[in-house]
């Protein structure tokens, strides 16, 4: 299928280097390229397009103004922006209503790669209106107690990065927003960050406390909005004990430093999900919740029969046009399903899917006799299946911390 992008830059010059480069796309892309934010949105309005790519700085609307524009008429498209220098303010203004920031003269590999990710990520998420709602979102909301923490501490005199660091990483919406940031071009970065502690050290005390206190990148959560039984200290609580339990599992393999702070961001962020449908979908997220409520199915059995896909998906298409890494992506997307994931060495999906099932074994096994959910075959595979005595015994220490905490 013919996919549909829209280009957008005041210099003709730019535009005609990116036919030119892009030309061996002609056949799966068909590309309209225009000269203002004004021309784009009268081009938008008369056909559909996947996919914006449009020059931060332009006379009259700029890449900023234009991409709120596109977010609040047409969430579902995928909102790339170029810019070679840019105000912090400005940044941040488009990073809210862009899904990546690229820096320009652009990379087009990097450029096509994002654009390909894009649509690649449309197979992960199958449901065009679950697509349309997550697109649209410019944040996921924190915990009130959280914010308010992170908030007084932004505002304190003495404040500091690595206070800040601490409370962000405790959060599912305050770290992905930082990935999301930080992941963009404009800190011209050549890797993958994956973990808050790389994130609050590369932006500085200065960019957060304006993040916290100045731009609208954080939000609450509004509990009115949530669906009803959605037990929102839960989610935080479970996502937290899964990332740490995560992190030990990794340590205990030996793996790097990084992979195992990797494990603990994927964890944390593992069932963002189910916070984008709880908080935008209530009425009939609350259904799902009843459903699964009895013990009849799990959450994630009656969010396919509800939407067609589960939160693992809706999670991993979100972070995955936020610019995160491959390795978070596909702990998101497989954590309920790792053998359908290509691979056969240990990972940070493993690691996140051994542990949120042992969170859980933990969690049920004070009140009821609870069979192990893990996919022995999976675990099989990858010649890991003596090691689950020790993740176990892992998680049992974890679980007696946290209860006398």
């Amino acid at each position: 299928m013919m996919k549909h992008l829209l280009f957008v830059d005041d210099e003709p010059k730019v535009l005609d280097g990116f036919r030119r480069s892009l030309r061996s796309m002609r056949h799966e892309w068909d590309m309209t390229f225009v000269t203002s934010g004004e021309e784009a949105l009268t081009t938008l309005a008369q056909a559909p397009f996947d996919v914006v790519v449009s020059d931060m700085r332009m006379p009259g609307m700029d890449g900023a103004q234009l991409m709120n524009e596109v977010q609040g008429r047409y969430a579902h498209i995928a909102r790339i922006i170029l810019s070679g220098h840019s105000g912090q303010e400005m940044i941040f203004q488009s990073i809210s209503a862009s899904h990546q920031y690229l820096a320009k003269p652009c990379d087009i590999e990097q450029l096509r790669a994002a654009i390909q990710r894009a649509y690649a990520l449309r197979e992960v998420l199958k449901n065009d209106t679950l697509q349309g709602l997550v697109a649209g979102m410019r944040t996921i909301p924190s915990m009130p107690t959280i914010f308010m923490e992170i908030k007084k501490e932004a505002e304190s005199r003495s404040s500091s990065l690595k206070t800040i660091g601490q409370i962000v990483s405790k959060d599912i919406g305050m770290t992905a927003r930082l990935l999301q940031l930080v992941n963009s071009a404009y800190f011209g970065l050549r890797r993958d960050v994956s973990t808050v502690e790389q994130a609050v050290n590369i932006l500085g005390l200065d960019t957060l406390q304006a993040l916290v206190l100045s731009v609208q990148v954080f939000s609450q959560f509004e509990e009115k909005r949530a669906a009803t039984q959605f037990h929102f200290e839960r989610l935080w609580k479970d996502s937290l004990n899964v990332a740490m339990l995560a992190r030990s599992i990794a340590k205990a393999e030996q793996c790097p430093l990084h992979e195992m702070e990797r494990a603990y961001t994927a964890g944390l962020l593992h069932d963002v999900g189910i916070l984008v449908l709880a908080t935008n979908l209530a009425d009939r997220y609350g259904v799902i919740i009843k459903k699964a409520s009895d013990g009849s199915c799990e959450v994630w059995n009656a969010e396919q029969s509800e939407f067609g896909t589960t939160h693992a998906e809706v999670g991993a298409y979100l972070l995955g046009l936020w610019g995160l890494g491959d390795p978070i992506v596909q702990s998101v997307a497989y954590h309920h399903r790792p053998g359908d994931c290509p691979g056969e060495i240990f990972s940070p999906l493993t690691a996140v899917y051994v542990a949120n099932v042992l969170q859980q074994e933990c969690s049920q096994q004070a009140t009821e006799n609870v069979s192990s959910k893990l996919d022995m075959a999976y675990l099989d595979k990858l010649r890991l299946t003596d090691r689950l005595p020790h993740w176990r015994e892992l998680a049992g220490v974890l679980s007696k911390e946290q209860a006398n905490d």
